[in-house]
């Protein structure tokens, strides 16, 4: 086994995986033996979640590790605490799935409100790292999602071929005509960055969504597992695995996320979802939701070549100057970014262009590139998305689903 999967879940890993003991455990006490594992963290879900999430890819020789959660935070709706142990009770007395059922809901063992889903992945991933270096698990794939997905048919096959860190597509779907509507736009917004990056060369350019993730042990466990965050969690998990190797992103089969709003975090799909729909109360055509300038990207991908000018001859940095209106524009994002940080005595003692550039891309990384677009927007402010689409050169808008 991996060294540094034994170091991580000695120095590591969350108290529940240290402590882990199979044996009380229905669906491992007589230490059986799974071939795939999935983790799902599930909050104020229908006990009958699973069988949804599984409808497509039923796996015989699949341990699912559901991380039953709810936060120490006394602004909840009651209903959804009541419903959070309901499901909890429902889970533990399950017969059908083999599955492994992890308490962060009753009281006492509430997760801290800024921790959130973050640490609930955590556990559970946790968890089945140290399953699978125990030998209950035989596949290295640490499988992520959530309760309001649904995994496609080929789901784990789609995996045998690919090696690190996979992210699938996936699709936001609702039987409500506006809030389908509502992930439409969404859906087009997302898949408009991703693609845009990827046309100027980003090495970031993935969906991020965390249901739609799947790492092997050992990337997992050089990354140090999921950031304990409130939401976010999976954004910067990936930027810290495509650090160490390029996240792959797998185009088919397509996972199905149903759309959801919500306000309980402070951004991501549900907050979004919820914007939307209240915009389209007012524009049901929704051409009043705004997104990027592609303008911005445009000088996205100016600053990546010029970084890696930088890397290239770090002379370039020295004398770099241009009466250009977008470089300047490139130079003053930079350096409210933090450039000058990494253009250091370590940078310039670096011996090779390909190690400067290294060091480069590393600091440049998903989370600067999505700040460095929305300092672009100081100079190019968002526009309607029906608009920009309709725009876009016809190999980028191909891309897009809308």
């Amino acid at each position: 086994m991996d060294r540094a999967i034994d170091q991580y879940l000695q120095r590591h890993a969350e108290p529940e995986a240290q402590q882990f003991s199979a044996s009380n455990h229905p669906a491992l006490s007589n230490k059986q033996r799974y071939q795939h594992v999935l983790i799902i963290p599930a909050f104020a879900e229908s006990a009958y979640f699973l069988s949804n999430v599984l409808s497509r890819c039923g796996n015989p020789a699949l341990l699912t590790i559901v991380v039953v959660n709810a936060p120490d935070d006394e602004t909840i709706e009651i209903e959804k605490i009541r419903s959070t142990r309901k499901l909890l009770a429902g889970l533990e007395h399950s017969e059908h799935t083999p599955i492994v059922v992890i308490d962060r809901a009753s009281p006492g063992k509430r997760l801290p409100p800024k921790q959130g889903v973050g640490l609930a992945r955590k556990i559970g991933s946790d968890i089945a790292l140290r399953l699978y270096r125990d030998g209950y698990v035989t596949s290295p794939w640490l499988c992520q999602t959530d309760a309001d997905a649904r995994l496609p048919k080929d789901y784990f096959s789609a995996l045998s071929s690919h090696q690190g860190t996979v992210v699938f597509s996936h699709q936001h779907v609702s039987d409500d005509a506006m809030l389908q509507f509502a992930a439409k736009l969404y859906d087009a917004h997302m898949q408009y960055y991703i693609q845009a990056l990827a046309c100027q060369g980003s090495p970031y350019a993935y969906p991020t969504l965390g249901s739609t993730i799947a790492v092997q042990a050992n990337s997992y466990a050089r990354a140090r597992g999921f950031p304990k965050r409130s939401a976010g969690e999976d954004f910067h998990f990936l930027n810290k695995l495509n650090k160490l190797a390029a996240v792959t992103w797998v185009h088919q089969p397509t996972i199905e996320v149903r759309a959801r709003r919500s306000t309980r975090v402070p951004f991501g799909t549900g907050p979004a979802l919820e914007k939307i729909v209240t915009l389209l109360r007012d524009d049901p055509s929704g051409h009043s939701y705004l997104s990027y300038d592609h303008r911005c990207f445009e000088l996205l991908g100016k600053a990546l070549i010029y970084l890696q000018q930088c890397g290239q001859s770090p002379e370039f940095v020295a004398i770099a100057t241009s009466n250009d209106r977008d470089h300047a524009r490139i130079v003053r994002i930079l350096l409210h970014l933090g450039l000058p940080k990494v253009l250091n005595d370590k940078f310039y003692q670096q011996p090779n262009p390909e190690q400067r550039q290294h060091l480069l891309t590393n600091w440049f990384d998903g989370l600067k590139t999505l700040r460095f677009i929305h300092r672009a927007r100081e100079f190019y402010p968002d526009v309607s998305l029906h608009q920009t689409l309709s725009k876009l050169p016809t190999s980028l808008r191909k891309q897009i689903t809308f």
